[in-house]
């Protein structure tokens, strides 16, 4: 009886995980990172020729940032109108580091922060609405769900399934993606985009 509970139990848990998938691919959602390599990706300042900095690494299907300064890791494309979904969690209990929505190719500007006490807030941009949230951060080693939603000059940020703020007047209307290196390990995973037409 036990053996033919194993397999049952495998196959049923590879169908809820396709269905997962499967999901998301219906809503509109696709991956914005391969969890194998930084295809897509590039670092801010990056000359040709040169390898991938030590302070960034992918493993189990994650983004590890081991901490250190520069270079801050950004996508290769720039979008414009989105939803954005990723979770992240801090690996210490002092951590500092950014999530970069429509930012430029150097980044900079419209950073999501990630530091502690200041979660959720909004620098180097002028959003209308935007604040810290640190209450409604998981404590580090558990993981954050993100979602941020923005459209035209409006931005709508929930943390763990919460309407954290809504805000207005981002610009400019598209630029990169990206995660900041701030001297702390955090890292990345389940990186997903809805591109909006």
């Amino acid at each position: 009886m036990t053996q033919l509970r194993l397999p049952t139990l495998a196959l049923l848990t590879l169908l809820l995980i396709s269905r997962a998938f499967a999901a998301d691919a219906d809503d509109g959602f696709t991956p914005l990172f391969n969890g194998k390599d930084f295809t897509g990706w590039r670092f801010s300042g990056q000359k040709e020729g040169v390898l991938w900095p030590d302070n960034w690494k992918v493993a189990n299907g994650m983004i590890h940032l081991t901490g250190g300064g520069k270079p801050n890791l950004v996508t290769e494309r720039e979008y414009g109108d989105f939803e954005m979904r990723f979770e992240w969690r801090a690996l210490k209990d002092k951590y500092n580091s950014g999530f970069y929505i429509r930012t430029g190719k150097d980044t900079g500007s419209n950073q999501l922060n990630l530091a502690k006490g200041a979660e959720g807030g909004l620098v180097g941009g002028k959003v209308e609405g935007a604040k810290a949230v640190p209450d409604l951060q998981n404590k580090p080693g558990e993981w954050n769900t993100w979602r941020v939603l923005v459209k035209g000059d409006k931005v709508s940020f929930w943390c763990n399934d919460k309407l954290a703020w809504e805000g207005t007047g981002i610009k400019p209307a598209k630029g990169h993606i990206g995660m900041q290196a701030e001297g702390a390990a955090l890292e990345f995973r389940n990186l997903r985009l809805r591109e909006i037409k």
